[in-house]
């Protein structure tokens, strides 16, 4: 990271700090791809946003390459969730210190203990989105009417999507809302739904279990009567696949939403989140 940083302050340098884009619009990077979708709902066609990881990468393990951060320069905002989930936001910050860019955290305010994934919680994208509109307004004043209605639209869409989960969860009985996932990243869904997470890998997807607790797990789902196993698309499920084996557990997919797939295409929060459902109803025997 260290010669990344050298190669881009020449970069800087030589460019002389211009900010100028062809169409005159806002230019807007995000860190990966969660926020990216919530700015592009936001932004509509008033400004040009960018995400950062390519398709196909999980990003709790990438880092930007000279060429991402030379782009950098040329931005007027990077929008980042924090709380650790973009291990690279210090270093790239100190070296665009010089640059102008600004740099905004969307998890600013919002209470999440350990987990950084807090746009698992619908309300808590709310608190992301009025960020982002805040930030749009302010830089790009002449259509803050138009990111405002936009992001009016958009938490309407949240608080439906948060009330059809609250709706099918809170008609599950307490002792069956038990979820077992691959990795980590559902604390912040499962404390705004009462549902309680056992996850074979910790909270870097990258991360792999000890053979004791792989025996935790199986006994865990053993004792509790799961009957799936979730796991990401973005992760190798090989150890999921292995505890299915042990238990005669079924794999389903529950997409924390950080990234997609090469195969996938784009996909947008509110299908990704209703198709999380529909999976979640499953796994709980909700007929």
């Amino acid at each position: 990271m260290k010669k990344i940083i050298l190669v881009l302050i020449l970069i800087i340098a030589a460019s002389g700090c211009s900010k100028a884009a062809d169409s005159g619009k806002p230019q807007i990077y995000t860190s990966f791809y969660a926020i990216y979708d919530f700015a592009s709902e936001i932004a509509g066609d008033k400004a040009e946003v960018y995400n950062m990881v390519p398709s196909g990468t999980e990003p709790h393990e990438w880092e930007p390459t000279v060429r991402d951060m030379a782009k950098l320069n040329d931005a007027d905002v990077l929008f980042y969730n924090g709380l650790g989930m973009e291990s690279w936001i210090d270093s790239v910050q100190s070296a665009l210190d010089a640059s102008g860019l600004e740099f905004v955290k969307l998890s600013e305010g919002i209470q999440a203990g350990d987990d950084p994934h807090i746009w698992l919680d619908p309300q808590n994208v709310k608190k992301m989105c009025r960020s982002i509109t805040d930030t749009l307004c302010r830089i790009d004043s002449e259509n803050s009417e138009y990111y405002e209605e936009n992001y009016s639209n958009y938490s309407s869409k949240l608080d439906a999507l948060d009330q059809n989960y609250k709706d099918l969860i809170s008609g599950i009985p307490g002792s069956k809302r038990k979820i077992v996932v691959s990795h980590q990243a559902y604390g912040c869904m499962c404390s705004a739904y009462g549902l309680e997470q056992v996850a074979v890998e910790g909270m870097s997807a990258e991360s792999e279990p000890s053979p004791a607790k792989v025996e935790e797990i199986i006994n865990y789902i053993n004792e509790n009567n799961i009957k799936y196993i979730f796991y990401e698309e973005l992760v190798s499920p090989k150890i999921a696949q292995t505890i299915a084996g042990e238990t005669g557990c079924e794999l389903l997919p529950l997409d924390p939403f950080e990234g997609v797939s090469d195969s996938e295409g784009e996909g947008d929060y509110i299908s990704v989140m209703n198709t999380n459902l529909e999976n979640i109803k499953t796994a709980l025997g909700d007929e």
